[in-house]
Parts: structure tokens; C-alpha cells; sequence
């Protein structure tokens, strides 16, 4: 960008005509843009305005990243923007025309403008300006927020009702705004928002109704509720399985299974007891380490393990084993401290102050392990330890997997009902019976030791040298390095040893500026859709201003000095009046706030992936609400594996096939759904879970017309509406009683006087269309599972399931209000 050198020709001085009239007229743009007349233009705050157009258009070639440099002149850091150039300099402090950055970034000539014309980023004039005006007030130089320690700001004064600090936060940055609160929320909505944010299924109708009894008596008693229940810890858990990247095979081409299911519980265990989140991030990089570990504590170190692996022939360990530690260092960085440090493998970092150096010396802290590079066939990689079900007893264990080995020994003896996604193919009876007895073979070894294992972390390898790999290469090792923390966050304290305890123990310590705010900022974007700072994965030079970074700082003492309370913490939110307001949005809040930013309203956003199958099943009274043990098997397409399995390999891969489970184990809770990373369950990621490759902190929602045929047409959710149906048929004789039975069902309150008219009329053209033609009520309910019934029962029962459909999909239905 700006090659700070004599210029190939004279570059005209502030002072001419040119320059003059175009400063004035940038300088009355960003009058305006800041709300006009004299008083009205806002205080520039660096770290605001100004750090984020120098990231997005200057670091790529004036920032941390020493080999990319321009000429050696830097933006990034105060010292190096001010640096005499000889004879000249690139910021001279209430000078901009002195200032060569201000004479390049308005140049007219393409060989002297800046960004240079070929980078095609170009500077806007409000955001020349800025910069102009920023030099003119003496271009204060500030560090980046988030690497400065979070201090506990004042809570302002409001003039709004509140109900704690938070809505103090909230109120006065809305009345800088000219805004303020929107009204509450209906009882039958806060209700269902609580239960859908809590355990991720709606209310039922015995929970509506007891909340409705009293509302504001309730509203906390049923909070306090929620969160000791069980299902308050695994929804809890769904967004750690996403930042742990948890899978139940190892990836890549041959992608065959692991067992980690056992980490999985130790997760939901560890938030159903309300286990501090420091101690919960401590036991999970370093519960070896500890004074003698438990097997538990053991079990913990499993979210380091989550790593892909991989055992193709022609596989080069060391290779993959450098890929592996690459990923810890990218989960541990983006989980705990809002950072892209995987930016910095092969350069330094373009953006924020992390060197190569810093990368190598946090590889450090993983590289004494005595993980490979090349992972086990079928089964779990080395180090690991077998354990008994943390969730389930003995009993229960040893069932889940006799129930599996016979849902197994059911498709050996039938062959036929997995042949139709090989064109019914005779030939490959024998490979699919091989698969089959592969698949037993492994459950029964679970099933005579009664244990299950798990892959976790040792420091096997203590002499292992850590280098700098130039460009990232396994093998091209350089400088030798020692662990220790990014240098711009200081050092380890004096007489520590520099391994992973030590590092889990930085990353919770008291003057430690990003995992506490990181921390909050993700269960603040579990509540309200949308983080503080919005780019929940980025707290970095290119990461977003935080919407509220007075709120940001107070939630993340309070987190601290609660000592780690997540429990504490989310409830903190959930008693405010801004998470109880109604999420109506009207035409001004449209106008003024399009992404609700501020929140003068509630968010409503559409339910995770998860959440939409949980809630339909339940709904329909279908779900199977047992918590923990083995992943399991829900129905799916055929053929899906196949397009991505090695199956048909002489020998025996496991995860290669699909073979649905029967009975109750089908609608277990997503959560335990078992997960393919190269074939994700469809349903799931039509609603954009993530293939959990790699550390995910943040789903992006889209609207597709997948999402609408899965929600008509996948199996489980035609049985969902089929099970609806029943219920509503139970609710009534009249079609006005079902209707209401049903819409309350899914949306928690009753219909209007227009919604009920279009069910009923949709139901009654349903009914007619059946008795039409009462072979198609058969096997519209054939779909749903029932082959019993006939005559008028059937023709009824179908256009109820017609109509329960409807109601599934129903944008409400699948939408947190």
C-alpha cells in the first residue's frame, strides 16, 4: 500500500487548489455522515473508527506481518506511523497536509494513490476523511480493546425502567439513540422463548398452562426450573460439540469411526453440574497434568483429541501429526481467545500483533504428545483410556448396545432392505453382510468389557523438539522454539513450568484480557442470536466494534467474579427486560436498526439445526428424552454414505454403510445423532450445522427451499405430523378444537381468528381430497407409520395429518419469537 519513498514525481502540497477543495468537501461529507451542524460530529475513538479501515485497507502490506511489509513502513503500531522516513513522514500529528499518508490516500495520480488502483480496495471518501480528521486532532494512537484487560466500567444512569445492570447498558446507549424499550412479550411467548433457549423443545401444554397461572410469579421459578433439569445441560453441550469440532468418525477419505461419545457425556455431566468454566477449560487442555488425574479429568483432555485423523495407505505421519497440533492450536485460539492465530503457520499474522514465532511457540505447548500422525483402523488412536459410561449405569450401557448389535443382526438376515442403494445388486450381499459383521464384531468387543474408550492427551514425547516450519511445512523445520504464550500478551508467570496446565491457567487468570469476554460474548449470542461482538470467531483487528463494549466488559468481571459461573451468568440475562421485550419489529426500528443491534426489541431468529427435528418430534410426541450414552442411528436417505464410503473394500472399514436403528432410538435427541464428518446427517446440515471439520463459534442462517421439502418430507417429519395428528384428534370432535389443540401444540399460544379459518379450511379440502380417493389416506398415513386403519377413520386421520403438517412447518413453529 503506501511505499513510503521519494515519489517518482512531485506530489503537489496540501495547500493547492485540488487538494484543498477535495479536503473540504470530504470534511463536509463526514460532517454529515456524523449528524451535521456545529457540536453534533462524534468524538473519533481509534479503536472504532479508525484501527478497522487501517486493517481492512492498509495491515495487508503496513502491518504486523514483517516479511509482507512495504517498505518497512507500519500503521499497526503508534511508533512506526509516526517514524521520520527521512525527511518526511507518514503521520505528522495535527498535520495532515505534512502528513504523506493524507497526500497519497487523496493523490490523483494512479502510481502515487494509495491503496494502489491494482488492490482494488479502495478507500471511501467518508472513511478519507475520517482518516484526515483523525490527524488533524493529533492521531491519538490507542492498543487494540480486546488485548487490554477488561476493567469493570461504571453502570450508567438511564431514565428507563430496568430491571439490573444490563438493562442499564442497554437503556442508555438506546436513549443516545432517540430509541427505548419495546413493549413485554405475551406470557405464552416468554415462556416458550425461555424453554426453546433452555433445552431447545417448547413447553408443554402442563408447563404453558402452570406458567400462565402467574406469569410474573413464575417467570423466574420456571427459569431456576429449566436450568436443573437435564436438558439444560445438553443444550449447553450442542455449542461446545460445534467449538470442539466432536465427531463420531475421523475424517478425511476413509473417515471410519471413533468412540469419543464418552467426551460428549463428560460435557452435558459437566454443565448439568454447573462446573466453573475455568475449571471446565482447565480439566479439557490439561486434566492429565493435574495432581493424580481422575479418569474423569482423563476423559476431559478428549476435546483436544477431536483432531481429524487419518490411516490411507501412503499416509506420511508426521505430516498429518503437524496437522492435527495446527488444529488444536486453531480450536484452542478461536474457543478461548476470539483470535485467527492459524494466520500466522506459515507468516506473521497480517492483521493482529502475532508472529510466526508466537504460532510455533503455542505449538509447543501441544508437541510432547504421544498422538501419531496415523490414526487406528475402526477404532480410537492412541493415547486413550477405556472407562465406564460416565451418563448411563452398566445396565442401560450394556442394553444400548445390544439393541444396536440386533438392529445389525436384523439387516444381515435381511439383506434385501439395504440392496435397493446398490440397483438391488446380488453381488454385493457379501460385502454388505462383511460391513455387517465388521460392525458387530466391534460392539461386541464393547460389549464383553462393558467399557467404552476415548482418546486423550499424555506428554509421551517430553524431548520432542518444537522448530519453526518454514511456510507451515512438516518438513522443513527451522529455529528452535520453547512453549510460551504470544509475546504481545507478556510472559508466563516467573518458575512455571510452560506446559499445557500453565497455559489453561493463563487463559483463565485475572489480568487476562480476551477468554472471559470471548466467553460471554458466545452465551450472549446464544440468547440474542447475535453476539455483542458480532464476529464471535474474530475479536481481532479484523473483527467487528463490539455493539456495546461498556456491556461486554461488566458481563465479563461479573463472569470472573462470580467465579466462572455460567449458570449465574445466563440467568443475569434472562431476568433483564430487554430479553423479555416483544420482538415485534415496527416500521421506525426497521428503518433504524435493521439487524437490532441496539435491541429495542427481541431478536427472533429461526431454531438451530437441531432444535427444529428436537422440537417437531416433540411435538408430536414422539421424542425419546433419554440423556446420554452411544450415538445413534435416525433414518436418512439411502445412499448418502456410499457416495463418500470406501464400502466394498476387500477388507472392513467401519462407518462405511447406514444402517438405521429401530425403535425408540430413532428419535433420540439430535444431539446424540451419530456424526459422519464427510456426510453430516442431511437434516442438520440443511439447517447449517457445520461438518464439524474444524472449530465452529458461530452458525450463519440461510432460507433455502431444501429446508422446506425436508420439513415436508424427511421421514422423521412426516411421522412428527402423523404424530401431531393423533394428539389433535385426542384434543376433540370439532375440527375448530383440533385446529387450536394443534397450533398450541407448536407455537404455544391459540390461533387468531384469521389462522384458525385457514387451518379449518385447509383441513376441511384436505378431507375432501381423501374421501376422493381413500386408497391415498392409506398411504399418506403409511408414511407416517399407520397401516391399521381404513374407511371414514382413515380419510379423517389423513387430512389431519394434512393439517398437522402445516402446522410443522409453519415459520412460528421452527422460529424462536
Amino acid at each position: 500500500m503506501f511505499a513510503m519513498r521519494a515519489p517518482r514525481r512531485p506530489i503537489r502540497p496540501i495547500s493547492s487548489p485540488r487538494l484543498t477543495l477535495r479536503g473540504l468537501a470530504l470534511c463536509w461529507g463526514l460532517a454529515v455522515a456524523c449528524g451535521g451542524g456545529a457540536g453534533a460530529v462524534e468524538e473519533i475513538n481509534f479503536s472504532r473508527d479508525i484501527r478497522p479501515i487501517l486493517s481492512s485497507k492498509c495491515f495487508s502490506c503496513h502491518g504486523p506481518d514483517s516479511k509482507e511489509r512495504d517498505a518497512d513502513y507500519r500503521l499497526d503500531t503508534r511508533e512506526g506511523a509516526f517514524a521520520d522516513l527521512g525527511g518526511y513522514v507518514g503521520i505528522e500529528p495535527g498535520k495532515p497536509g505534512d502528513s504523506e499518508v493524507v497526500i497519497r490516500i487523496t493523490a490523483d495520480d494512479e502510481d502515487d494513490l494509495m491503496p494502489p488502483p491494482k488492490a482494488k480496495n479502495p478507500l471511501t471518501a467518508d472513511e478519507i476523511a475520517l482518516i484526515t480528521r483523525w490527524i488533524k486532532e493529533g492521531a491519538p494512537y490507542t492498543g487494540h480493546w480486546s488485548f487490554e484487560k477488561a476493567q469493570r466500567p461504571a453502570v450508567p444512569e438511564t431514565k428507563a425502567e430496568t430491571v439490573n445492570a444490563i438493562d442499564r447498558f442497554i437503556a442508555a446507549r438506546l436513549e443516545r439513540e432517540g430509541l427505548g424499550f419495546s413493549g413485554e412479550a405475551p406470557p405464552e411467548t416468554l415462556v416458550r422463548r425461555l424453554h426453546l433457549d433452555l433445552t431447545g423443545l417448547s413447553p408443554t401444554t402442563e408447563e404453558m398452562d402452570a406458567f400462565l397461572a402467574d406469569p410474573g410469579k413464575n417467570y423466574e421459578a420456571t427459569i431456576d426450573r429449566i436450568m436443573a433439569g437435564p436438558h439444560f445441560a445438553e443444550r449447553l453441550a450442542l455449542e461446545w460439540l460445534d467449538v470442539a469440532r466432536f465427531a463420531d468418525t475421523n475424517g478425511y477419505s476413509i473417515d471410519d469411526h471413533r468412540d469419543m461419545w464418552v467426551w460428549r457425556d463428560w460435557v452435558i455431566r459437566a454443565f448439568r453440574e454447573n462446573m466453573p468454566f475455568d475449571r471446565f477449560i482447565e480439566e479439557q487442555l490439561a486434566g492429565d497434568l493435574l495432581e493424580d488425574p481422575t479418569p474423569d479429568q482423563l476423559v476431559a483432555t478428549g476435546f483436544l483429541r477431536n483432531s481429524m485423523n487419518t490411516h490411507e495407505g501412503g499416509t506420511i505421519a508426521e505430516e498429518y501429526r503437524v496437522a492435527a497440533i495446527a488444529d488444536k492450536i486453531d480450536t484452542v485460539s478461536t474457543a478461548f481467545l476470539g483470535l485467527t492465530v492459524k494466520c500466522a503457520q506459515c507468516h506473521d499474522h497480517k492483521y493482529d500483533p502475532v508472529s510466526t514465532r508466537d504460532y510455533y511457540r503455542l505449538f509447543a505447548f501441544f508437541n510432547n504428545a504421544s498422538e501419531p500422525g496415523k490414526g487406528a483402523v475402526n477404532g480410537n488412536t492412541k493415547p486413550l483410556v477405556e472407562v465406564d459410561p460416565l451418563l448411563q449405569d452398566a445396565a442401560a450401557y450394556r442394553r444400548a448396545l445390544e439393541r444396536r448389535i440386533a438392529t445389525l443382526e436384523h439387516f444381515k438376515a435381511h439383506p434385501e432392505l439395504v440392496l435397493a442403494e446398490h440397483e438391488r445388486n446380488k453381488d454385493q450381499v457379501g460385502k454388505v453382510t462383511k460391513s455387517l459383521d465388521g460392525e458387530i464384531g466391534l460392539l461386541r468387543k464393547s460389549l464383553k468389557s462393558g467399557k467404552t474408550s476415548v482418546m486423550v492427551m499424555d506428554s509421551g514425547a517430553a524431548k520432542r523438539k518444537t522448530h519453526i516450519l518454514e511456510r507451515g511445512a512438516y518438513d522443513q523445520p527451522g529455529e528452535v522454539v520453547t512453549a510460551a504464550i504470544p509475546g504481545l500478551f507478556g510472559e508466563l508467570p516467573g518458575g512455571v513450568a510452560a506446559d499445557r496446565l500453565a497455559l489453561a491457567r493463563w487463559l483463565t487468570g485475572p489480568e487476562h484480557p480476551l477468554t472471559a469476554r470471548v466467553t460471554v460474548n458466545r452465551y450472549w449470542q446464544m440468547l440474542f442470536g447475535t453476539g455483542i461482538v458480532k464476529t464471535a470467531e474474530d475479536f481481532g483487528s479484523q473483527g467487528e466494534w463490539p455493539s456495546h463494549p461498556e456491556l461486554l466488559d461488566w458481563l465479563a468481571s461479573e463472569f470472573v467474579a462470580s467465579g466462572w459461573d455460567v449458570r449465574a451468568l445466563l440467568k443475569s440475562m434472562l431476568l433483564t427486560r430487554t430479553y423479555r421485550q416483544s420482538s415485534v419489529v415496527t416500521k421506525e426500528l426497521r428503518e433504524v436498526d435493521p439487524g437490532n443491534r441496539l435491541l429495542a426489541r427481541a431478536p427472533r431468529f429461526r431454531l438451530p439445526a437441531e432444535f427444529v427435528r428436537d422440537n417437531a418430534l416433540a411435538i408430536g410426541g414422539l421424542l425419546n428424552r433419554e440423556v446420554g450414552g452411544p450415538s445413534v442411528y435416525p433414518p436418512q436417505p439411502k445412499g448418502l454414505w456410499k457416495e463418500v464410503s470406501h464400502f466394498g473394500y476387500p477388507g472392513f472399514f467401519s462407518a462405511q454403510h447406514y444402517f438405521p436403528d429401530r425403535g425408540d432410538e430413532v428419535y433420540r435427541r439430535s444431539l446424540y445423532t451419530f456424526w459422519k464428518r464427510t456426510s453430516p446427517p442431511p437434516v442438520m446440515t440443511t439447517f447449517d450445522a457445520p461438518n464439524r471439520e474444524t472449530c465452529a463459534v458461530r452458525r450463519l442462517p440461510t432460507n433455502t427451499p431444501l429446508q422446506a421439502l425436508a420439513l415436508m418430507n424427511a421421514p422423521q417429519f412426516v411421522e412428527a405430523s402423523a404424530g401431531l395428528a393423533t394428539r389433535m384428534r385426542e384434543a376433540g370432535v370439532s375440527p375448530a378444537a383440533r385446529i387450536e389443540a394443534g397450533f398450541r401444540l407448536a407455537t404455544g399460544r391459540a390461533p387468531d381468528t384469521r389462522e384458525r379459518r385457514l387451518l379449518e379450511g385447509a383441513l376441511v379440502r384436505q378431507e375432501a381430497y381423501f374421501r376422493g380417493d381413500p386408497q391415498r389416506a392409506r398411504d399418506y398415513l403409511a408414511s407416517g407409520g399407520e397401516t391399521g386403519m381404513s374407511g371414514d377413520e382413515a380419510v379423517e386421520l389423513a387430512a389431519l395429518q394434512s393439517a398437522a403438517s402445516l402446522i410443522l412447518n409453519l415459520d412460528e413453529t421452527i422460529t424462536r419469537e
